[in-house]
C-alpha cells in the first residue's frame, strides 16, 4: 500500500513539473539578474527574441520588456520608404533581444494605406536581416494585439518561413478579429471577422493545428474591474471593457477561452491548439508589460 502511494506521488510530480515550472520560476521575473541567470541557462534556446508591436504603435511598446530581458543591450529595427530597413546594433556585436518597428515613419499614412498583408512582407524581411546579423535559422516572437496576425501571416507565407519560427507567443491577439472593426478600408478591414484575411490566415493553419501546433502560445485578458465578477465573463468580454479592445473569446480562440477562465493566471501546456495558453486579468496595454507575459516569455525560449 505504502509503495502503491509512493508511486501515485511520482507520478503527480512528473506530470505537474511543467506546469509548476512556467508558472512559479525561481526568482522574480521583474529583475534583469533573473533574465541574466536565464539566458546562460543551458536549457535556454539561443535563438533571437524578436518582439513585434501591435496596430498604431512604435519601438516604445515594448521597450520597457526588451529592456528588462537585455539589461538594455537590446537591438532595434525599423521600416523606412522604399523597402529601407534600418538596424540599430546600440554598440552591441551579439544581440538576443531584437524590437522592432514595421511601420513607416509616416504613422498617418499607414493608418490610411497599411494593410496586415503588406506588414507581414514587411516583417519577412525583417526577420531574414535578423536571422542574418545572429546567424541563427529560427527566431522567437512575441506579438502584442494586432502584431500577433502580422507574425502569423508571415508564418503563412512559404515552408520556409514557417519553419524559421521556434516558437511563438501571442498577447492580446485578436485571431477571430475585432467585431467593432469597420470592414471599410485596409488594415481596419483586415481586423473584421468576417474579413478575407482572418478567414484565409486561419485557413492556412488549420492543417498544422490538426497536427498538434505546440510552439504556439496563447495569452488573452479581461479588464475584471470593468465587470462584476471572474464568473461573469463572457465571450464578448475584452482586455479594456469596451467593445473596441479584444475579446477573450478572439485572444484565446478555438472556444479554449472557456477552460482558460477557470484558471487564471494559471498556465496550460499542450492543450488542443496551444503548446502554453494562459488567462489573466489585465489591461490592453498592460500586457506590454505584466508579469504573467515575462512568466510566458520564459515558456518561449526555453527547450
Amino acid at each position: 500500500m505504502k509503495v502503491h502511494h509512493l508511486w501515485l506521488v511520482v507520478v503527480a510530480v512528473h506530470c505537474l513539473t511543467p506546469l509548476l515550472i512556467a508558472n512559479s520560476p525561481p526568482h522574480d521575473v521583474t529583475t534583469t539578474q533573473f533574465w541574466q541567470k536565464h539566458f546562460q541557462n543551458k536549457n535556454t534556446l539561443n535563438y533571437p527574441v524578436v518582439f513585434v508591436h501591435g496596430i498604431n504603435a512604435r519601438l516604445s511598446d515594448w521597450e520597457k520588456t526588451a529592456s528588462l530581458l537585455s539589461n538594455d543591450n537590446y537591438c532595434t529595427v525599423t521600416y523606412h520608404k522604399k523597402d529601407t530597413i534600418k538596424i540599430n546594433k546600440r554598440g552591441n556585436t551579439h544581440c538576443t533581444i531584437w524590437n522592432i518597428c514595421y511601420y513607416e515613419p509616416n504613422l498617418v499614412k499607414e493608418m490610411l494605406i497599411g494593410d496586415l498583408k503588406r506588414y507581414s512582407l514587411r516583417l519577412d524581411a525583417i526577420i531574414a536581416l535578423i536571422k542574418q546579423e545572429s546567424q541563427q535559422n529560427k527566431v522567437i516572437i512575441i506579438a502584442h494585439s494586432m502584431g500577433g496576425l502580422v507574425a502569423r501571416s508571415y508564418m503563412s507565407h512559404t515552408k520556409a518561413s514557417w519553419n524559421s519560427v521556434y516558437k511563438i507567443l501571442t498577447v492580446g491577439t485578436p485571431h477571430e478579429g475585432v467585431p467593432i472593426a469597420p470592414p471599410i478600408i485596409n488594415h481596419l478591414r483586415d481586423l473584421h471577422p468576417k474579413s478575407i484575411f482572418i478567414k484565409n490566415l486561419n485557413n492556412h493553419w488549420q492543417a498544422p493545428l490538426n497536427k498538434g501546433y505546440k510552439q504556439w502560445g496563447v495569452i488573452g485578458a479581461v479588464n475584471i474591474k470593468k465587470i462584476s465578477s471572474t464568473p461573469s465573463i463572457k465571450a464578448s468580454s475584452t482586455d479594456s471593457g469596451g467593445p473596441g479592445y479584444i475579446p477573450i473569446s478572439s485572444s484565446i480562440p478555438f472556444g479554449e477561452w472557456q477552460a482558460a477562465i477557470k484558471q487564471p493566471n494559471i498556465p496550460s501546456l499542450n492543450t488542443p491548439h496551444f503548446g502554453y495558453r494562459l488567462f489573466t486579468n489585465a489591461k490592453h496595454d498592460d500586457l506590454l508589460f505584466h508579469e504573467a507575459v515575462l512568466k510566458a516569455i520564459i515558456w518561449a525560449t526555453t527547450n
